[in-house]
């Protein structure tokens, strides 16, 4: 499988096992044992978690030592990323009463500077909470983009559930059929098409040619969001990131070294209670 990465472009799998605390100047980390990686990788969330992928038969036992040579950089990253999240807009709300989609937006504007003229491209959705008794919560659209989150309203994990829930939805009803599209102009159809919500990926392609989306692409801009598909769409003939799979993506995006380049720092669009699990 390979995928697009929210933080890197490593590739991986996604067999997971839990890792433990290196030493005291190191944080706890998580091991992702994958096929087709060659090398071991370290990857780190937005939010600090660590990743360390490793290639098959590699012995854990050494990767230690291997974390304490890369110590340094470890902890710069993760402070860098956790200081750049406490600046980003909405990064400390856990239940949010707006809702920003930009995946119909051409604007790469500053999420912290007040743009001159609101983006009418932007879909803003108000959302209210209603208690109500019983075990259930839900969330329920209405005309005028609207959501009434409705049930235990006291729990912010239970509303930040519903609301995600809300997205992969709307992401697969959105999302899919443009896919769909790029693959018919591009040729480069690809299978089926599946809507998750990855940690650190932005979408995969398996070596069936199915693709999943992460319904995190409804916030970034459209611009953005058009890469990722045709990148994974290039998948669909290269399962890697060799010199013929960026040479099929340059004929399809002539202009994508642009949009890499972009997408580092894509997670900055997402709000955080859309990553708190």
């Amino acid at each position: 499988m390979s995928q697009l990465e929210l933080f890197s472009n490593d590739e991986g799998s996604q067999n997971e096992s839990r890792g433990s605390q290196v030493s005291l100047a190191l944080p706890d980390y998580q091991i992702r044992k994958s096929k087709r990686a060659k090398h071991v990788s370290i990857k780190i969330s937005v939010e600090g978690e660590v990743e360390v992928v490793v290639p098959p038969g590699f012995d854990c036992t050494e990767l230690p030592k291997l974390l304490e040579k890369r110590r340094e950089w470890i902890s710069k990253t993760r402070d860098r990323l956790l200081n750049t999240a406490e600046a980003t807009a909405d990064w400390t709300v856990e239940k949010p009463n707006t809702i920003l989609l930009r995946w119909q937006s051409e604007s790469l504007d500053d999420l912290n500077q007040p743009s001159a003229q609101p983006d009418k491209s932007i879909e803003s959705w108000s959302v209210s909470y209603r208690p109500k008794a019983g075990n259930q919560t839900i969330c329920t659209p209405a005309l005028g983009s609207s959501l009434t989150i409705r049930g235990d309203i006291e729990q912010a994990s239970t509303c930040q559930a519903v609301l995600r829930k809300w997205l992969a939805h709307r992401a697969h009803r959105e999302l899919a059929p443009w896919l769909r599209q790029l693959g018919f102009e591009l040729d480069l159809p690809c299978r089926r098409i599946s809507v998750r919500g990855q940690k650190t990926r932005w979408a995969s392609c398996s070596s069936q040619k199915d693709i999943s989306l992460n319904y995190k692409l409804l916030f970034l801009p459209r611009p953005l969001v058009h890469y990722v598909l045709i990148h994974e769409l290039c998948h669909t003939v290269h399962m890697n990131h060799s010199d013929q799979f960026w040479a099929l993506v340059a004929e399809k995006l002539p202009d994508y070294k642009r949009w890499v380049c972009e997408l580092k720092t894509g997670w900055r669009y997402v709000p955080r209670w859309v990553e708190t699990k």
